[in-house]
């Protein structure tokens, strides 16, 4: 294990599960964007909760991780930030919960509380062109997670949700069902560094160097960027690149779920 990733990811931990970072509005709706993306500019979060209202008018954002790094960098502390989390849904009587990390979508749907939806088909079914940006017909290699590996729906959701920005999209040789890892998965930069960077250089020799790549994973998005390629999350391409990406981000959503 890389001892200062594992340290760094303990601390991540400890603070995510602190009661400054984690709240849920009283709603039968949330969105729960996930730690990575809660580090990106508000006004993207924001934009995809305007468009959720239009299906769901009362919804809320909430702040807060699923524990995936918890679940396999300290297994003990894991069931009990689970259920930290599971109280605080059925505390604030919580029915359906928008996700937009396929982690979240899988250790949130584990807890058995309530209805586990990613945004994305909901995103793709309440837009057109008019609502998202205009790449301008830029080509992005698309990285399937490995999470969403047999969810067609999602997969096709989050095509249709490009082609509307205007985005090309260069398909890996190996993609959908058959996609490769990104080398992150399970937290493996964290405990095996030398074995993720090995699959995530055979992942990027699949596309042209050149090629920017766009995934629905935040974490995905991470791993390719630590190979110092040129990447955007989906959210960017459909609502405009963040800024900056950072705790300092984290904190002003997650007051600003305090306020709405």
């Amino acid at each position: 294990m890389e001892a200062s990733g594992h340290l760094g990811m303990r601390f991540h931990q400890a603070v995510s599960f602190s009661g400054a970072m984690m709240h849920v509005p009283r709603a039968d709706a949330v969105f729960f964007p996930g730690c990575a993306l809660l580090t990106y500019d508000p006004a993207l979060l924001n934009r995809t909760l305007a468009i959720l209202r239009r299906t769901e008018p009362d919804i809320g954002l909430a702040s807060g991780c699923c524990g995936q790094p918890t679940k396999y960098l300290e297994p003990k502390m894991f069931q009990r930030r689970s259920a930290k989390l599971l109280r605080l849904f059925e505390q604030q009587g919580v029915k359906r919960i928008y996700t937009a990390c396929p982690n979240c979508t899988k250790l949130l749907s584990d807890l058995h509380s309530a209805s586990v939806i990613p945004v994305w088909e909901t995103l793709d079914r309440s837009t057109s062109e008019v609502d998202l940006a205009d790449q301008g017909g830029v080509a992005f290699a698309l990285h399937d997670p490995c999470p969403v590996r047999t969810d067609r729906a999602q997969q096709d959701a989050v095509r249709s949700l490009l082609a509307k920005a205007c985005v090309t999209i260069a398909e890996f040789p190996h993609n959908r069902e058959n996609t490769q890892c990104c080398g992150n998965i399970a937290m493996l930069r964290a405990r095996d560094p030398e074995k993720s960077a090995v699959m995530r250089t055979a992942r990027i020799k699949e596309i042209s160097s050149e090629l920017p790549v766009t995934s629905y994973c935040a974490g995905c998005v991470d791993a390719f960027s630590s190979e110092v390629h040129n990447t955007a999350h989906l959210i960017e391409l459909l609502f405009g690149r963040s800024k900056k990406r950072g705790w300092s981000n984290r904190i002003r959503n997650t007051i600003q779920t305090r306020k709405d």
